[in-house]
């Protein structure tokens, strides 16, 4: 199955895209869907997402279309699904 990752802010700039897709078995999690982001884009954008203990830093919003998921709460995709990840936005 097919999951499309939109990335925001801080993330997109450590990604190098706004936007891909990855190729997942089902069942397929959020959580395992970062963790392949993690593995394709290395160390710094896993910096960005998780803490130390490997838990989504709280500040980093999930959207499955356009539906807020809560990282501790483990949310199964569906072929065809959009992840979006979005950092805070800081500046002025």
């Amino acid at each position: 199955m097919q999951i499309t990752v939109e990335y925001a802010a801080q993330i997109k700039r450590a990604a190098g895209r706004s936007a891909e897709t990855f190729d997942c078995d089902s069942p397929c999690t959020v959580q395992d869907v970062l963790e392949r982001v993690v593995d394709r884009h290395g160390e710094a954008i896993g910096q960005l997402l998780f803490d130390r203990q490997r838990r989504l830093h709280p500040s980093i919003l999930l959207f499955v279309g356009d539906s807020q998921v809560r990282a501790h709460e483990p949310r199964e995709l569906n072929d065809g699904d959009v992840l979006t990840i979005l950092s805070p936005i800081s500046g002025g």
